[in-house]
C-alpha cells in the first residue's frame, strides 16, 4: 500500500506540472529577412488550439549577415544561414555569436546558398542556387562540395527527406511553380514527378500528416511518402509564400509578403485544408523559417521530458528500496 501511494504521489506530482488546457502550444520560431542589417531574428509564439488564439512575442534580432535565407539547427544547436549570393553559409549561436563560415560548394564553382536541408545522420546539409547543382557541407562547419545533378531535372531548389527513405526535391525559382520528384544521392540522378506545381517552393516532412509538405506562390500542397497523391490547396492565400514550418501538432507558420501565416489543420488534417488561418503583419522582407520538427530542430529536450524521465527514474528507486 506505501508503495502505491508512492508512485499515485509522483504522478500526481507530474500532473500538476502540465498545463491545464491540453490545448496549448508554445516555442521560439527562428526566421531571416533578406533586407540588409539585421537579417537573422526570432519570435516567441503560444496558441490556444480551444479558443483559436495566437500571441507572438516581440521580434528579437539576432545577427546582421552579409546575406540570410535558408535556415536551420545544427545538431549542435547553433544556427545554420545560407548566405545568398554571399559566398558562403554561416554558423552563428542563438543569440548571435559567430562560430563559423565557409563556402557551400567545391572551389571554383557557383557558391550562391539559399534553402537548408539536414541530412538525417546530422553529419553534413544540402544547399544550392535555384535551379543549381547540389551543394554537401560537412559539419563541423567546413567547405562544401558540389555534385551536377542530371535525370528528369538538372538542378534542384530544396531537399527534403521522407521517413521510408525516399529524397524528394523541389526544382524552380522562387517563389513557386517548380517541379517535384525523388533524388538518389548516390548518383544525384533526379525523378520528376510534377511539373510546374503552383505550391512548389519550400519543401518539408510533416509528423502530423505523414505527408511531404511544400508552399510557395500563395498556397499549401502534399503527396505521400512514394510521390503520390498530390493535393494543392484552392488559391485562398494572396500571399507569396516561401518557406514553412509544421510543428507536428497540425500547426504551421509560412513565410512571405512581409507577413507570417499561421494554419490551424489540426481537426482537417490536411494543410491544404486548414480550419482556422491567421495572417500576421509586420515581418518586413521576412524570407525563410526554421524547421520545428524533424531534422533541423534545435535539440534542447523540452522540460517536461526531463520531468517525466526524472519520475521515472525516481519511482524506480522507491520500488527497489520498498522491495528489500
Amino acid at each position: 500500500m506505501k508503495q502505491r501511494f508512492l508512485i499515485c504521489a509522483l504522478a500526481t506530482i507530474v500532473m500538476a506540472c502540465l498545463p491545464a488546457n491540453g490545448q496549448m502550444f508554445n516555442g521560439t520560431l527562428f526566421f531571416t529577412t533578406n533586407a540588409g542589417g539585421q537579417n537573422v531574428h526570432s519570435i516567441t509564439y503560444n496558441y490556444n488550439q480551444t479558443t483559436q488564439s495566437l500571441t507572438l512575442g516581440s521580434i528579437n534580432n539576432i545577427a546582421a549577415l552579409p546575406g540570410a535565407d535558408g535556415i536551420i539547427h545544427a545538431p549542435n544547436g547553433n544556427l545554420l544561414v545560407g548566405g545568398q549570393s554571399s559566398g558562403n553559409v554561416y554558423e552563428i549561436t542563438t543569440t548571435g555569436g559567430f562560430v563559423a563560415q565557409a563556402p557551400p560548394g567545391s572551389p571554383g564553382q557557383d557558391q550562391n546558398s539559399f534553402h537548408l536541408a539536414l541530412d538525417p545522420s546530422g553529419t553534413k546539409f544540402y544547399t544550392s542556387d535555384f535551379r543549381g547543382p547540389l551543394d554537401t557541407v560537412p559539419l563541423p562547419l567546413a567547405q562544401g562540395s558540389t555534385s551536377f545533378i542530371s535525370g528528369g531535372d538538372s538542378g534542384v531548389t530544396q531537399l527534403a527527406f521522407a521517413p521510408n527513405g525516399n529524397v524528394f526535391y523541389v526544382d524552380g525559382n522562387p517563389n513557386g511553380f517548380g517541379n517535384l520528384g525523388l533524388i538518389n544521392l548516390s548518383t544525384d540522378v533526379t525523378t520528376r514527378l510534377y511539373s510546374s506545381v503552383q505550391p512548389a517552393h519550400g519543401l518539408i516532412y510533416d509528423p502530423f500528416t505523414g505527408l511531404m509538405t511544400f508552399f510557395g506562390a500563395g498556397e499549401t500542397g502534399t503527396m505521400n511518402q512514394n510521390g503520390g497523391n498530390l493535393m494543392t490547396s484552392p488559391g485562398q492565400f494572396t500571399c507569396d509564400f516561401d518557406q514553412g514550418s509544421v510543428d507536428g501538432h497540425g500547426h504551421a507558420f509560412v513565410a512571405g509578403c512581409g507577413e507570417i501565416t499561421f494554419l490551424d489543420y489540426s481537426v482537417s488534417h490536411d494543410i491544404t485544408h486548414p480550419n482556422f488561418v491567421d495572417v500576421i503583419g509586420g515581418f518586413s522582407s521576412i524570407d525563410d523559417t526554421a524547421p520545428l520538427v524533424g531534422p533541423g530542430i534545435t535539440p534542447e529536450p523540452s522540460s517536461l521530458l526531463l520531468l517525466g524521465s526524472g519520475v521515472v527514474g525516481l519511482a524506480g528507486i522507491i520500488r527497489r528500496r520498498l522491495a528489500k
